[in-house]
């Protein structure tokens, strides 16, 4: 559908439209994966040089330090076992990042795409009166409304379970992070620079991303809203009555709330990030009561 979106003669104008929302799709996906970066980057180097990550240790940690600790059934401190390893994971680490950003800002991609068309769209509307052969433009408007709506129901099909497990990833990391936060400030913890940064990016990470998924969802539903009131600024009252009969179409579809959703449960909104931020907050709060007494 984007390949055809693109080949598809359009005025200028329109074409701006779809380059400008591919440019902000792209520049998002380069920001998270400068941010990401950073992060893996304190995952593999800093083992490399004998200094952990991690700020708790366990009976798992070998006498030499590996980016993602576990239980080996191998000695992992002699060679090259720990060569190996090391190398097996950063390959690992790599792979994960790559795979866990670019499903995710595959789903921005495709939102800043629809978005673009329900704009080209709008426009085609409030300026319906301007066409020659404007119910001929009308009937083309009201095929391209349900096509751009049919994408949208195969996004939320496809993805709504994967918003579900990421809202429960974040609102319990949240808490956590957010609990760690307030021990390191009741108890004067001083942490290294390589570990502050390690855990404020990732703590950022967690809070961009989250934010963005509402955020792509918001957008989505603000622009399925303006086809609605750009076909009723239109003139149906004193246009041909077979142009008024079809306004209806793109009215009465128009009136449904659009939504991606977390399992079809919560609408990603930024009400609903604003909600689950709260919520982590109140669990923080629970936690860090619960530690005091």
């Amino acid at each position: 559908m984007i390949a055809e979106d693109w080949i598809e003669l359009k005025n200028a104008q329109e074409r701006n439209i779809m380059i400008r929302k591919a440019q902000i799709a792209r520049m998002i996906v380069a920001c998270a994966y400068c941010i990401m970066a950073l992060g893996c980057l304190f995952i593999i180097v800093p083992p490399g040089f004998g200094i952990s990550i991690r700020l708790t240790t366990n009976i798992t940690d070998p006498g030499r330090i590996v980016p993602l600790q576990t239980h080996y059934i191998y000695d992992v401190t002699k060679q090259p076992q720990y060569e190996l390893t090391y190398i097996s994971q950063t390959i690992y680490i790599v792979l994960a990042v790559l795979s866990y950003t670019g499903i995710d800002h595959f789903l921005g991609l495709l939102v800043f795409h629809i978005s673009g068309q329900l704009n080209i769209l709008k426009n085609r509307l409030i300026n319906l009166d301007t066409y020659i052969n404007s119910h001929d433009m009308l009937k083309i408007c009201v095929a391209r409304h349900i096509r751009l709506l049919r994408a949208i129901t195969i996004i939320e099909d496809t993805y709504n379970v994967i918003l579900l497990s990421l809202f429960l990833y974040f609102a319990i990391l949240f808490a956590f992070y957010g609990f760690r936060i307030i021990n390191l400030f009741d108890e004067g913890n001083d942490l290294s620079l390589t570990h502050l940064v390690f855990f404020m990016s990732t703590f950022f990470n967690l809070f961009a991303h989250m934010c963005l998924y509402c955020a792509l969802g918001e957008f989505l539903v603000a622009e399925c809203n303006e086809i609605y009131y750009a076909a009723y600024s239109n003139e149906w009252y004193s246009v041909n009555p077979k142009i008024a009969q079809d306004l209806l179409f793109l009215l009465i579809r128009g009136a449904k709330p659009i939504h991606l959703t977390a399992g079809k449960i919560f609408p990603m909104t930024m009400m609903t990030f604003c909600s689950l931020i709260k919520t982590s907050i109140g669990y923080i709060s629970v936690l860090h009561t619960t530690r005091s007494h």
